[in-house]
């Protein structure tokens, strides 16, 4: 009874004092606070007022009071009455407008309130009065980067910087908002600054890697990696390293980043079959099984290993393993993935219309239905069946829930099997029109219009392409060389070609065409140099011998260019090709 008594004298002490502190304000006039807290909250303000300066009265500044409603405030946001908080926050800067610890706690409410845009306004009006407050700026730079102004987020870091030059926190989102804003050169001279400081600051070096990638400047940012990965390991890093490299198709350098994961913890699916996909890309078949093998136990998802394990058993030619696993997935339950597989084992042992009987059991809404419809599409056209495959193509397409860009490109080259390349120009035209963003359409009614002799218009189609995917490297390898060879555009075509060398670097046709530009441009040795390095990689390819031949000539090598020739003679079947080259070799004897 006295510990009860003890509490209500000190609530009701409480309560007195309260209102003690409210009727001491100064004589301005304010309503009483609530009697108990859960009384009605006050009417919420339409929108809060900025901050204003003490009035021309001159009336002095009211501590207590604006400390009353301060603590009103803090309560009422702890118990997330947040338009009670905001009223009382409001009243607090009444009795004390230059109340810094209250015009700091009032924005940060709004914003818990989703009240942004007012939580900036008072922010701005906070930092005008006040502008070497950098807490303040730094949240207002963070509305306005949420808000979507990247601009005055930029400002906003810039002034900062110039109070505090050695903000590195702020130096390094300065310099990232300046890559995002395409100022890569500003970016970069940004961060730089930090490296003057600490040369092996982390994440300095990882935003100028980054910044290099968006540069296209691939071999510095490979460098910057390469400097990071010892100061600082981690997952993350080496799946960012690993994504680089890949599209770099530096696969070796992928597989070596995901071991070093499996090596610190060997369980990581994740990791294990990115290094399964990278033994793949280097043709590590067999390694890429003992992986795949070493995972399964481990796995929460055996079917899926299953079924990539016979995909590379397919791949080796070894069908009678693959048909082992993926009859054992059948029979445990229905997989469209297992059945396109069988369906591709049947066709490799010229089994066809076993292969068609499993492709026509995947549904439309499997994921591998369009994959079952282009191997459909093959096998009818070699079995001389090219009506059946045109009549299951039409449906498809008349089928306004069916019907997929591909289908088009199928169909088009049913007809153009036939002879038919009128048929098949009109086919890809529908599609375009039908699907005007499509690059693989684009891409294919080119070469169709290559193959027409319409070299304008599949130029125009080419260079749709790169509108459409800038990094498109067949089409950037088509248009380079189209130009090299007809000799306009020299310097554009080289920007192609290099720009498709640094996305596929050791790609003996890209490197054949970068040789020819720099052969008509007249520099010989630098395209014996990429035209050699061409014929390295791809030895029995005759256009290659016959450009290589062509550069020999011209640089006077007379030995070296008969031996071109006659290898080129000797890889080319078509007789009017073999004639061509026959009257290099006499021009030469």
């Amino acid at each position: 009874m006295t510990s009860f008594i003890s509490r209500y004298a000190l609530c009701l002490l409480c309560v007195l004092s309260l209102q003690t502190a409210l009727t001491s304000c100064a004589g301005k006039e304010l309503p009483p606070p609530a009697p108990d807290s859960i009384a009605p909250a006050p009417a919420i303000t339409p929108a809060p007022a900025p901050p204003q300066s003490q009035d021309a009265a001159g009336e002095s500044t009211d501590l207590a009071c604006s400390y009353f409603y301060f603590l009103w405030g803090s309560h009422a946001e702890s118990n997330n009455k947040y338009s009670e908080a905001q009223e009382a926050y409001e009243k607090a800067l009444i009795c004390d407008p230059d109340a810094e610890y209250i015009l700091k706690k009032l924005p940060v409410l709004l914003i818990k309130m989703g009240k942004q845009q007012a939580a900036a306004q008072w922010l701005r009006e906070a930092t005008k009065k006040n502008p070497d407050d950098i807490d303040s700026q730094l949240l207002l730079a963070r509305l306005d980067i949420n808000s979507g102004d990247m601009n005055e987020a930029i400002l906003i870091y810039e002034k900062i910087l110039e109070l505090a030059p050695d903000n590195s926190t702020v130096r390094l989102r300065l310099g990232y908002l300046y890559s995002q804003q395409g100022r890569y050169k500003e970016g970069e001279k940004t961060i730089k600054l930090l490296l003057i400081k600490d040369p092996n600051s982390y994440f300095a070096l990882l935003y100028l890697a980054r910044l290099a990638i968006q540069s296209a400047d691939y071999d510095t940012a490979a460098t910057l990696y390469e400097k990071i990965l010892p100061l600082n390991w981690s997952p993350e890093l080496v799946y960012e390293m690993a994504e680089f490299y890949g599209m770099r198709e530096q696969y070796k350098r992928v597989e070596q980043l995901y071991a070093s994961i499996l090596a610190k913890e060997p369980g990581n699916e994740q990791a294990a079959l990115g290094r399964v996909h990278a033994l793949l890309l280097i043709d590590q078949e067999q390694k890429a099984l003992e992986e795949l093998t070493r995972i399964r136990a481990l796995s929460s998802k055996p079917t899926d290993i299953d079924l990539i394990s016979s995909r590379i058993l397919i791949r080796m030619q070894n069908f009678d393993k693959a048909n082992v696993l993926l009859e054992k997935i059948l029979a445990r339950e229905e997989s469209s993935a297992a059945r396109y597989m069988l369906a591709v084992i049947r066709y490799e042992q010229n089994k066809q219309e076993a292969a068609l009987a499993h492709l026509r059991k995947i549904s439309h809404d499997d994921k591998e239905f369009e994959n079952s419809i282009a191997l459909q599409t093959k096998i009818l056209s070699e079995l001389k069946r090219a009506p059946e495959a045109i009549a299951l193509l039409k449906k498809l397409i008349e089928s306004a829930n069916r019907r997929q860009p591909l289908y088009y490109s199928l169909l088009a080259g049913v007809h153009v099997n036939q002879n038919q390349l009128a048929s098949g120009h009109e086919i890809l035209k529908k599609g375009i029109e039908r699907y005007p963003d499509n690059v693989q359409l684009f891409f294919e009614y080119g070469l169709l219009l290559e193959q027409e002799g319409k070299q304008n218009e599949a130029i125009s189609s080419m260079e749709k392409v790169i509108e459409l995917q800038s990094d498109h490297v067949e089409a950037l390898n088509y248009l380079g060389y189209t130009w090299a060879d007809n000799n306009v555009h020299l310097k554009k075509a080289l920007e192609y070609i290099k720009k498709a060398i640094a996305l596929k670097p050791d790609n003996g046709y890209i490197l054949d065409s970068l040789g020819w530009v720099y052969f008509h441009m007249g520099d010989l040795e630098k395209a014996r140099i990429e035209l050699e390095h061409a014929i390295a990689l791809e030895p029995d390819d005759p256009y290659i011998q016959e450009h290589l031949g062509d550069i020999y000539q011209a640089s006077g090598q007379k030995k070296k260019a008969l031996t071109a020739y006659r290898r080129a003679k000797e890889l080319f079947k078509e007789l009017q090709m073999k004639e061509k080259i026959q009257q290099k070799i006499d021009e030469i004897k």
